[in-house]
């Protein structure tokens, strides 16, 4: 129930943004941006990734840092799979002694499952790389977790974020 007035709440949002057609762009391609603290998400092709179970990869820049996080999502194994994602960065001192560093070598900023944001509210995400971008993307818990995280919170002292994202473009690339 709460995933669903966070979809409506998002949805509500996407009409704020002028937002990139969803049939014309492809999920590897698009462009999300979180309204609130800036933050966006730049989806690129698979390419060479290691992992059998990523269908998508994508960064994550950090608003007024100049820096960009490497991001996954990936699918668990089983009868009834579904998408992960995770935001990474360089590991601390502190976030290595709270076992948050992974076998990437970097720390999590945020792991979670994904929702797709469409007409009709949330939805699990497609698993295929060549499907066609969502009007937006619903990362739970994100906004607290990113607000908190040492680097946002001393450049964006006032900042703050949902877990709500909308597709703002599509890239050629």
């Amino acid at each position: 129930m709460i995933i669903r007035k966070l979809a409506f709440v998002a949805l509500g949002s996407l009409g704020l943004m002028q937002a990139a057609s969803a049939k014309e762009c492809l999920l590897s391609h698009a462009t999300y941006q979180e309204p609130r603290s800036g933050a966006v998400m730049q989806f690129r092709p698979l390419g060479n990734e290691p992992a059998a179970l990523t269908t998508q990869v994508f960064s994550l820049a950090v608003p007024h840092t100049g820096i960009s996080l490497p991001a996954d999502i990936t699918w668990t194994n089983g009868k009834n799979s579904f998408p992960l994602g995770t935001i990474r960065h360089p590991c601390t001192d502190d976030d290595r002694e709270a076992g948050l560093q992974d076998d990437s070598g970097l720390c999590r900023i945020w792991d979670g499952q994904v929702y797709a944001l469409t007409g009709g509210g949330a939805e699990q995400l497609n698993s295929h790389e060549a499907t066609p971008a969502p009007k937006g993307l619903l990362l739970p818990d994100f906004g607290a977790a990113f607000t908190e995280w040492a680097d946002f919170a001393n450049a964006n002292p006032d900042g703050w974020a949902w877990d709500a994202f909308t597709l703002t473009g599509c890239s050629d690339e």
